[in-house]
């Protein structure tokens, strides 16, 4: 449990220049009256920012930056490609959730559960199963109501709503898998 908590605080500052930041950023470059599509693509640089500072400081490479980054790099492709359209760049983060739910997801349905093929060492095959699953459910639920908000929402609304959603998802997959390792044992 100890090192759980000593891990989990380690991904703090992670989720603090993924999530938080980027929403202040982008709320204060609109009051500004900076467009959204200007406003994103600055805001959604803390990442990229988090995880240089890490490389140069600490030389090591943090997980939730690079997937923001890879995010990141994907929403500025996409609003290029779609000539500044600002449903591209409210897209990237359900799509990548959306891949990574499917994939662990399919890996139950294949009967090979990721979190076994990944060396976990503790634990049975049906216990990999489940917290497998349960994983792919809460990465593609959280992909699936980020989607729709995308559809349905201003761009403001949309990027205070979704952090929202993302903090809860990362909770329920905190505590969820919590709570299944223990039931699980």
């Amino acid at each position: 449990m100890m090192n759980q908590n000593l891990q989990l605080k380690k991904f703090i500052p992670s989720l603090i220049f993924a999530i938080i930041l980027p929403v202040f950023a982008y709320l204060i470059l609109k009051t500004c009256g900076w467009s959204d599509t200007l406003a994103l693509g600055v805001a959604t640089a803390f990442p990229v920012i988090h995880m240089i500072w890490g490389l140069l400081t600490k030389r090591t490479l943090n997980p939730v930056s690079l997937v923001a980054i890879v995010g990141f790099l994907i929403s500025l492709l996409s609003v290029y490609l779609t000539h500044g359209n600002n449903l591209a760049f409210k897209l990237w983060h359900p799509i990548l959730t959306a891949v990574i739910g499917i994939i662990f997801l399919l890996s139950v349905v294949f009967n090979k559960p990721l979190l076994e093929l990944a060396g976990e060492s503790e634990g049975s095959h049906k216990k990999f199963m489940i917290l497998t699953g349960f994983m792919g459910l809460v990465f593609a639920s959280h992909a699936l109501l980020v989607m729709m908000l995308a559809f349905s929402v201003d761009t403001t609304n949309f990027v205070i709503v979704s952090k929202i959603v993302d903090f809860s998802a990362v909770g329920i997959l905190v505590a969820g898998l919590a709570l299944l390792r223990k039931k699980l044992k």
